[in-house]
C-alpha cells in the first residue's frame, strides 16, 4: 500500500478504497439473493414435506432467521436489511417448543447451504438478517496499518482525570482543595524527615555531652600533621607578647648567658655598669627605637644585631672613625634610611626590601669580636672588616650565611683555626676569601675551595706545606694540589703574603664621646 488510507495497489492496477468497498457490496448482494433463493426453496419444500411438524411460529422464525456469509455479516430473509429496532423486536417474541421431528436422518442437511454453511444461529435465528458491516470494519480489512493504528490508540493508557489537566498543560485539575493541601502536608513531611535525619547521623545532631559521645568517629579519617599546616593569619597583638617573644628571638642567636630570662629586667640597662652588650641593645630595641618593629619583620633581628655590634665593637665608646647616624637618638629612621640613603647608618646596605645585605666597616678601628649575633644577616652577600683591631676566634656561624660572596677579614688580630669546611658548607656561594696579616690565624686549605676566584692568606701559616713547588715556580702546592683533582679546577688567583700588616690607629683629633654605659662582655663570650 503507498498511500494509507487512499488506494490499493492490485496487479492490474490501482483503485481506490471506495471501488473496493462497491466491488464487495455487489459481490455480497449477489451472494444474498443466492441464499434467499436456496432458502425459499428449502422452505417450500419444508411445507410440503409432512414429516416436518413445525408450527406457524417456526416457521415464522425461520423465516426471520440468520444466515451468516464468509464475512459473518447477516442478512435477512428479504433484500431489506433489518434494523436494530425489529431485531430488539423479534428476540422478545417467546418461543414455543419444538415438536419432535419425525424427518428421516437427512433431514438435518437439508438446514444447511449447498456449502455445508449453516442457515440458521444457535439461537434459531436466521443469519439473513444479520446486518452488514460497517464502512469502518471494511476499511479496516482493507488497511491494516489504519487498523494497527486504531489498536495502538485503544491500548493507550487511560490518564486519572484528576491529573488529566496536570498531565497535558503542568496544572492542577480536577483536585479538590484538600487534596491540594494533604499533598502539599505530605511534601514538607518528606523534606522534615530527610533535614532530620542528616542532623542525627551527619555529626550535627546531639547536644551536650550525651549527643557528642553518641557521634564521635572511632578511627581517625586522616593521620595529624607533624606540624601547623598554615601559619596564623593574624599576629597576635598587645605589648606584652612582642616584649616575650622578641626577648626569645633574640636569646637564640646570643649567648645564653648574654641576656636575662624575663624583659623586665632589661629596663634601665643602659644605666647599670654590668650590663652587657646584648641587653644594651635588647633595651633598645624593645623599649627605646622608634621603629617598633614587629617580631614578624625580618628586619627585627637585623636592627637587634647591628646594635649589639654598636655596643660591643667601640660604636658606644667613641673608638670609631665614623659612625653616622648609629643609634642617634635623634634621628628615627630605618639603618637602611629613606629614598636617596637619608638617614643610613654608615657603612650598612640594604636591598629594596630593607634586608642587610652589605656590612663594609674595613679601616674604622672597629674593635673586640666579630659577633656571633651576624647570623641573623641571611641575605648579607659582602662583609668587609679588614684593617681594623678585631680579636679573638671567629665564630663560624658569623661568616657562613647562605649568599655569602666576599669575606675580606684581613689586616686584624684574628686567630685560632679558620672553620674552612663549615664555612664552604654554609656559604657556598663564597668566591673572594681574605685572610692574610692575621698572624695568629691558622688551618688547612680544603680542595673544595679551589674552585674559589680569589684566595689571599698567610701561606707560611696554612697548610699544605711547602708553600711553592720548586723554588723557582710560582705555583703554590695548594694550585698543584687542585690541579690533580679530577675537576682540575685551581683559583683564579690564589696569592701567599709576605708583607706584615700594619695596626690601625685612630686619628689624633678624632672626637672624645660623653663618658657612658656600652656594656662588658659576659664572661666567656
Amino acid at each position: 500500500m503507498s498511500s494509507r488510507g487512499s488506494s490499493t495497489r492490485k496487479k492490474g492496477g490501482t483503485t481506490t478504497v471506495e471501488d473496493a468497498i462497491e466491488q464487495k457490496l455487489r459481490k455480497k448482494k449477489q451472494q444474498e439473493k443466492a441464499y434467499q433463493d436456496k432458502l425459499e426453496a428449502k422452505i417450500r419444500q419444508k411445507k410440503a414435506s409432512s414429516s416436518n411438524n413445525y408450527d406457524d411460529d417456526e416457521e415464522e422464525k425461520l423465516e426471520e432467521g440468520m444466515l451468516e456469509d464468509e464475512y459473518g455479516n447477516a442478512y435477512g430473509s428479504s433484500s431489506k436489511k433489518k434494523s436494530s429496532g425489529d431485531s430488539a423486536s423479534s428476540s422478545k417474541k417467546k418461543r414455543k417448543k419444538k415438536k419432535p421431528s419425525s424427518s428421516p436422518s437427512g433431514s438435518s442437511n437439508s438446514l444447511n447451504n449447498t456449502d455445508g454453511q449453516p442457515l440458521f444461529t444457535k439461537g434459531g435465528g436466521d443469519v439473513r438478517n444479520k446486518p452488514p458491516p460497517s464502512l469502518a470494519d471494511i476499511e479496516a480489512a482493507v488497511d491494516p496499518l489504519r487498523a494497527a493504528e486504531a489498536e495502538r490508540e485503544n491500548d493507550k493508557q487511560k490518564v486519572n482525570p484528576k491529573f488529566a489537566d496536570l498531565h497535558e498543560t503542568g496544572q492542577w485539575g480536577g483536585l479538590s482543595k484538600w487534596e491540594k493541601y494533604g499533598i502539599c502536608v505530605l511534601t514538607l513531611g518528606v523534606i522534615g524527615v530527610a533535614v532530620w535525619l542528616g542532623i542525627q547521623f551527619g555529626g550535627g545532631g546531639g547536644s551536650g555531652e550525651e549527643g557528642g559521645e553518641n557521634l564521635k568517629t572511632v578511627v581517625q579519617t586522616r593521620a595529624p600533621t607533624m606540624s601547623p599546616s598554615m601559619t596564623p593569619t593574624l599576629a597576635p597583638t598587645g605589648t606584652g607578647y612582642r616584649l616575650t617573644t622578641g626577648l626569645a628571638m633574640m636569646k637564640e642567636i646570643s649567648p645564653s648567658i648574654a641576656l636575662p630570662n624575663n624583659p623586665e629586667a632589661l629596663k634601665g640597662a643602659k644605666t647599670r655598669s654590668g650590663s652587657t652588650p646584648q641587653m644594651l641593645a635588647a633595651e633598645f630595641i624593645l623599649y627605646d627605637d622608634a621603629q617598633k618593629l614587629s617580631v614578624r619583620d625580618p628586619t627585627f633581628l637585623e636592627r637587634y644585631a647591628l646594635a649589639v655590634f654598636y655596643y660591643a665593637n667601640g660604636g658606644c665608646s667613641g673608638d670609631w672613625i665614623t659612625r653616622t647616624n648609629w643609634m642617634d637618638p635623634d634621628n628615627a629612621t630605618n639603618h637602611c634610611g629613606v629614598a636617596g640613603g637619608d638617614g643610613k647608618w654608615h657603612g650598612v646596605f640594604c636591598n629594596l626590601q630593607g634586608r642587610v645585605t652589605e656590612v663594609k666597616m674595613n679601616g674604622n678601628y672597629v674593635t673586640w669580636k666579630l659577633p656571633k649575633e651576624f647570623v641573623a644577616f641571611t641575605e648579607l652577600s659582602t662583609l668587609e672588616v679588614s684593617d681594623n683591631r678585631m680579636v679573638g676566634e671567629l665564630p663560624s656561624e658569623a661568616i657562613s650565611m647562605p649568599k655569602l660572596f666576599t669575606l675580606l677579614l684581613n689586616n686584624n688580630d684574628f686567630e685560632g683555626v679558620f672553620p674552612f669546611d663549615v664555612v664552604k658548607q654554609g656559604a657556598a656561594s663564597l668566591d673572594t676569601l681574605w685572610i692574610q696579616e692575621n698572624s695568629q690565624l691558622s688551618g688547612r686549605v680544603p680542595t673544595s675551595f679551589c674552585s674559589l676566584g680569589s684566595i689571599t692568606l698567610d701561606c707560611a701559616n696554612f697548610l699544605p706545606q711547602p708553600v711553592y713547588v720548586s723554588p723557582d715556580s710560582s705555583e703554590t702546592t695548594f694550585v698543584a694540589d687542585c690541579k690533580a683533582e679530577p675537576e682540575g679546577i685551581s683559583p683564579r688567583e690564589y696569592t701567599c703574603n709576605t708583607e706584615v700588616g700594619v695596626p690601625v690607629e685612630k686619628p689624633a683629633d678624632a672626637p672624645v664621646p660623653a663618658p657612658r654605659i656600652c656594656g662588658s662582655p659576659a664572661a666567656g663570650t
